[in-house]
């Protein structure tokens, strides 16, 4: 996958990495560094393949292959929360600010124009389920609730996602 490992060894997306990274120093819970990042690629390409869509996924998106399937999914997750460091310093929705930083840090890893659209857009979505929702979105909101346990956090008292779906076990059942 040298095309993810483009994106990770690039200095801008370490950047925004570090930026996320420094921006939650004084959080207890839901942190949004490399360790999450990975995690949520990780888990999304696992749906994908347990679910038997990887076929489906690089047909329905006119993509050259299987491994370019694999690699735009990952990038997906790797990218989805690039801004959170801009929502918590600015109050800026992550999701649309992020989609745009992807758009610059993709064309770096040599993504082309339908893998870019196709990543940006489920970055964009992947706060919030809904039907009009993207395949890669759904899976990388799927993914992204997946990738905590948070049932487990000591912090879950005090967590803004509380109460919320995102929280709930039944996530779990995919």
């Amino acid at each position: 996958m040298k095309r993810v490992e483009l994106l990770l060894k690039d200095a801008l997306y370490n950047e925004y990495i570090r930026c996320n990274t420094d921006g939650e120093s004084g959080l207890k819970y839901c942190r949004h560094g490399l360790s999450h990042h990975i995690d949520v690629a990780r888990i999304a390409y696992i749906l994908v393949l347990e679910h038997n869509d990887l076929n489906y996924f690089v047909k329905e998106n006119g993509l050259s292959g299987k491994l370019a399937g694999k690699e735009t999914i990952y990038a997906a997750g790797l990218l989805h929360d690039i801004a959170k460091w801009k929502e918590i310093q600015e109050g800026v929705d992550h999701a649309a600010y992020g989609a745009r930083l992807a758009h610059e840090l993709l064309p770096r890893a040599f993504f082309n124009t339908n893998e870019i659209d196709m990543i940006c857009r489920a970055i964009f979505e992947h706060r919030n389920i809904s039907k009009d929702m993207s395949f890669l979105g759904e899976r990388i909101h799927r993914a992204d609730n997946l990738s905590r346990v948070c049932s487990q956090c000591e912090e879950r008292v005090n967590c803004p996602k509380r109460g919320t779906k995102e929280m709930s076990v039944t996530t779990f059942e995919y």
